[in-house]
């Protein structure tokens, strides 16, 4: 499926039914046909439209100098589908693809970025400006996620200080991976930002020059702010990691007293109960009354001892 927009005379991004020159064809999960018309009718190279399809694809810069045509590839966040208790993310490519009389972006499924810049009426006569416009898009769709990753960990964070569960646990993890995601594809995206201040396929203006200088701001703010969440879960996930095991040694530690309590009244009363001669006679009516002194007494020597080297 492809959706086709032009620019007007007015400045007003519209959206036209056929391929025509200086528009922008945005193609979401394209068939095979629908390529091949596109391709063919702008002359693009089809591992062009083809690779961004791919989603282990990573983001580079490509130029064929037969087309003169320039692929810019990134990585942008998307909510992953298979995870419902939280909005967890994953990343997949967008494909930008520059002509003299074109612009393409492919995807394998919907941007909401891409909205954003048909209400900004970005013009599509300036190739250069509106590819910068995607990509500071890109970047600001990371750092929005990260604000939403951000207040999930601390909602998660604050359940945790009530009870701690699995499911907590497997949010962080999911919050987690989230952000293994993000810091790898911001730093790809990061080297393609820095090869678009040297590259000479595709012509900067001055403002361009400025726009793709907060693009690289935009993008490194998200890098570090990814590393910062990043230290702050695996902080948080150390620190639990040591409750659960001071916990676990705690409840050990209680089990193991009150054996140490229940183990010696058993002997005495096992010792007693032999069918052996004893200092206590059996006819006295008392002998039970000081089997059970001696037990207590036993217990409480034990109990003295062990809270003497502080282990309750």
């Amino acid at each position: 499926m492809f959706s086709i927009y032009k620019s007007s005379a007015d400045g007003i991004l519209e959206t036209i039914k056929t391929l025509d020159q200086n528009c922008w064809v945005n193609i979401t999960s394209p068939s095979k046909e629908e390529l091949e018309k596109v391709s063919n009718h702008f002359n693009i190279p089809m591992d062009f439209l083809e690779d961004p399809l791919d989603l282990e694809e990573t983001a580079r810069i490509e130029y064929d100098d037969e087309t003169n045509s320039t692929l810019l590839i990134n990585d942008f966040p998307v909510i992953n589908a298979t995870n419902n208790r939280i909005n967890s993310y994953i990343t997949i490519p967008i494909g930008i693809i520059l002509g003299d009389d074109y612009i393409v972006t492919i995807c394998h499924q919907p941007s909401s970025f891409l909205v954003g810049l048909i209400k900004k009426n970005i013009s599509t006569l300036m190739k250069s400006r509106f590819a910068l416009e995607v990509l500071l898009s890109i970047s600001t769709q990371y750092l929005d996620n990260l604000r939403d990753l951000n207040k999930q960990r601390l909602k998660i964070e604050s359940n945790l200080r009530d009870s701690l569960t699995n499911k907590q646990l497997y949010d962080l993890m999911e919050i987690e991976k989230s952000l293994v995601y993000f810091l790898t594809s911001l730093k790809s995206n990061g080297a393609v930002i820095t090869k678009l201040f040297r590259v000479h396929s595709i012509k900067l203006y001055e403002d361009d020059k400025d726009l793709l200088e907060d693009v690289k701001i935009e993008n490194n703010q998200g890098i570090e702010t990814t590393e910062l969440y990043n230290q702050i879960l695996d902080s948080i996930t150390n620190s639990y990691s040591s409750l659960i095991s001071n916990e676990l040694n705690n409840t050990m530690k209680t089990l193991t007293v009150f054996t140490v309590f229940l183990t010696l009244p058993t002997l005495v009363f096992s010792f007693f109960g032999m069918n052996v001669t004893l200092p206590i006679a059996e006819e006295n009516p008392f002998s039970w009354i000081s089997t059970l002194m001696l037990a207590l007494v036993l217990v409480v020597l034990i109990g003295w001892a062990l809270w003497k080297r502080r282990i309750f």
